[in-house]
């Protein structure tokens, strides 16, 4: 592409290019650049090949990426094994292709790799990563730091994926919200699994690899029930040798699915616009401000992440318990109904934020509290935000839902809360009718698919990895 001295080219990417050939056509030379620069000519220092040297991109051979992590939780050693029996079975159905096999220690490894392959001019055919993962996507580290990749940092990679590639995710629970996730970002067909993943000694069903399965010479990752999706069944099933379930495929959506709030923001504020209808998660927020109060003796600063219609920040302010509150929400409908509700109360303001930035000055608030939203959050670089913002000695709140299989002690605690929700409902029959309206809303069903519940355990190792004390067990 080119223009004249007067002229403008207007370029749009979708997605957004991992690697680029720039022609310097007054030089004769071709530039390859890792990256979304768009068709001009950077500045800095960039590989460069002679034009006549420069081969079609055609004649690139394809790459299959076999990556493992290495140490965030037990059966690392497995992966590698796996990695390495999945690398020889795809050398062997595609010999025209070049397979490489990395281990992956931290989420930097694999930005490493890519950029090393996108440098080389390479470009990926398929890419395969086998890893412990949460809801939201593989886990990177250890369990005593773990590290993902947040959405923001997904969508802001280059990944130099060749034309009809496909990426496979070998890890827990990936098909239920990465892969579609994946899959829409960077246009290709993306695999994952709906439950948990095991190693096995074979691929197409549960075979107990041994107390020493790396002495074995293949090993396969597969799906299939489990204690933590499925609890003790799930166990039993499991070495009765059920079979592996297949990889689920996600596509490319034509359009991107709406993921805020926005679409049932009206219907959410009908069911919640008073805060106590939560009587239990409203009480211990009430309960912590009390006592944080009477600590500093002064009305309290907060910012709120996530803060939706803004129910919390006004039952706080209605009470007298704050000085101020900021609520920061990436949905511009629940942001209008927030302030509609809030238009007479001048302490209360409500921002729109677009990503893991928030704009709020430094040391400026006592209290951060996430309320039912910090599953929505991209944890590392939205905590980065919240320390600069907390005063000194300030305090983070973190009131969410999380998954696991019910646990024969919390039978009581589950008997007890729902028998206080049948009380609510039938004490305030308006909030049960708008309840329903938001639940069977068929825009609130297609929300859940995109913005699901994380399991407990990654909110204990995360927490208990970047603010730690003594006890905690994690």
């Amino acid at each position: 592409m080119t223009a004249g001295a007067s002229g403008l080219t207007l370029h749009f990417y979708s997605p957004p290019a991992s690697s680029m050939r720039v022609f310097d056509l007054e030089r004769a030379e071709v530039l390859e650049l890792v990256g979304n620069y768009g068709a001009w000519i950077p500045q800095g220092d960039h590989p460069r090949v002679p034009l006549a040297q420069a081969a079609p991109e055609s004649q690139a051979v394809p790459v299959i990426w076999v990556a493992h992590t290495t140490h965030y939780r037990g059966g690392s050693a497995e992966f590698a094994v796996a990695a390495d029996t999945m690398a020889r079975e795809l050398a062997a159905a595609h010999p025209d292709s070049e397979v490489i096999v990395s281990d992956l220690h931290h989420k930097a490894d694999f930005i490493a790799e890519l950029t090393q392959l996108a440098h080389s001019g390479r470009v990926l055919s398929q890419l395969h990563l086998i890893s412990h993962a949460g809801m939201y996507g593989p886990m990177f580290g250890s369990t005593d730091w773990p590290e993902q990749f947040s959405p923001h940092e997904w969508r802001a990679m280059a990944i130099p994926f060749a034309a009809n590639a496909r990426a496979y995710f070998h890890a827990c629970r990936t098909a239920r919200w990465f892969t579609p996730f994946f899959a829409d970002v960077f246009a290709v067909p993306t695999f994952g699994n709906y439950n948990y993943t095991t190693v096995s000694a074979r691929k197409d069903r549960f075979a107990w690899a041994g107390r020493r399965p790396t002495v074995r010479p293949n090993l396969y990752m597969i799906a299939s029930p489990g204690k933590k999706s499925h609890g003790w069944r799930g166990t039993v099933r499991k070495y009765l040798g059920c079979a592996a379930e297949p990889l689920v495929r996600s596509l490319p959506s034509l359009t991107q699915p709406e993921r805020s709030y926005d679409r049932v923001a009206e219907l959410y504020d009908r069911a919640y616009a008073d805060i106590t209808v939560r009587n239990a998660e409203w009480q211990w927020v009430a309960d912590r401000v009390t006592r944080a109060r009477a600590e500093l003796g002064r009305p309290l600063r907060v910012l709120e992440i996530g803060c939706g219609n803004g129910a919390l920040l006004r039952a706080l302010n209605d009470n007298g318990d704050i000085d101020f509150g900021i609520g920061v929400d990436i949905s511009a409908g629940m942001l209008v109904c927030a302030r509609q509700h809030s238009h007479d109360r001048p302490r209360l303001q409500f921002i729109k934020v677009n990503g893991p930035a928030l704009d709020v000055p430094d040391d400026h608030v006592d209290v951060v509290i996430s309320f039912l939203s910090f599953r929505y959050l991209d944890w590392d670089p939205v905590m980065v935000e919240i320390r600069r913002a907390l005063a000194p000695g300030g305090r983070l709140w973190v009131v969410d839902m999380v998954e696991h299989p019910v646990r024969a002690r919390e039978l009581g605690v589950l008997a007890r809360s729902a028998i206080a929700h049948l009380r609510t409902r039938r004490a305030r029959p308006q909030f049960a009718k708008a309840l329903t309206a938001l639940t069977t809303h068929p825009d609130w069903l297609e929300m859940l698919r995109h913005n699901p519940i994380r399991a407990e355990h990654e909110y204990r190792w995360y927490f208990g990895s970047r603010f730690p004390a003594p006890g905690w067990k994690h």
